[in-house]
C-alpha cells in the first residue's frame, strides 16, 4: 500500500514503518537460520566434524561400535566393531544385525571375511573365526545406504546384547 510522499529531513520519500519493521525482523529471523545451518555444518551434521562420528557400547562392556551418526544416500558407511577380551575367549564369534537396519544397506565389504553368514528370523547372523582368542579384536563393515532418514540398528555379539544405535542419512 503506497501512502503519499512525507519530509524526511532533505528527502521527500514514501515510507511505511510498520512493512519496515517486519521486513527487518525477517531478515534477523533468516540471518539466524543462516547461522544455525553454518553451525550445524562446522559441527560434523553434514559431513565430517565432532559431531558426525559416534560410539555405542553395550550393558555387559563386551563390545563397542563406532559409526557414522549422520551419512549420505548411497555414500560410503563404516560401522567397526571393536571386540573386547570377553568376546572373543574362543575361536568363533556371532556377529548378528537385525533385518530393517541391513536391508535399508548395500554391504560393500566385511573385513574380516566371515566364516559363515545366514539369514535369521530377526536378522542376519555373520560368524567369524578368532585366531587370538582372548585379545581384542576389530571387525569393519563398510556399508552403501539405500534409505533416507532415520533408521534404528540393533547388533548381537555372540547372543549378547542388544547394542542398539540410531543413524540419520540425508539425500
Amino acid at each position: 500500500m503506497a501512502s503519499s510522499p512525507a519530509r524526511v529531513g532533505d528527502l521527500e520519500i514514501n515510507q511505511n514503518l510498520h512493512v519496515q519493521r517486519q521486513t527487518w525482523i525477517l531478515q534477523r529471523i533468516g540471518w539466524g537460520g543462516m547461522a544455525l545451518i553454518v553451525l550445524a555444518a562446522l559441527s560434523g551434521v553434514f559431513g565430517s566434524g565432532p559431531l558426525a562420528r559416534t560410539e555405542a557400547t553395550d550393558d555387559q562392556q563386551t563390545f563397542r561400535l563406532l559409526y557414522d551418526r549422520f551419512g549420505r544416500y548411497e555414500g560410503e558407511l563404516v560401522l567397526q566393531l571393536v571386540l573386547s577380551p570377553e568376546a572373543t575367549e574362543t575361536d568363533r564369534v556371532t556377529v548378528e544385525i537385525d533385518r530393517p537396519y541391513w536391508t535399508s544397506h548395500a554391504v560393500e565389504q566385511i573385513i574380516p571375511e566371515p566364516l559363515l553368514s545366514s539369514i535369521g528370523v530377526n536378522g542376519f547372523r555373520y560368524t567369524f573365526e578368532i585366531h587370538s582368542p582372548s585379545i581384542p579384536a576389530v571387525i569393519v563393515f563398510r556399508l552403501r545406504p539405500k534409505y533416507l532418514g532415520a533408521l534404528d540398528g540393533r547388533i548381537l555379539i555372540n547372543d549378547v546384547g542388544p547394542l542398539r544405535f540410531n543413524q540419520f542419512m540425508f539425500p
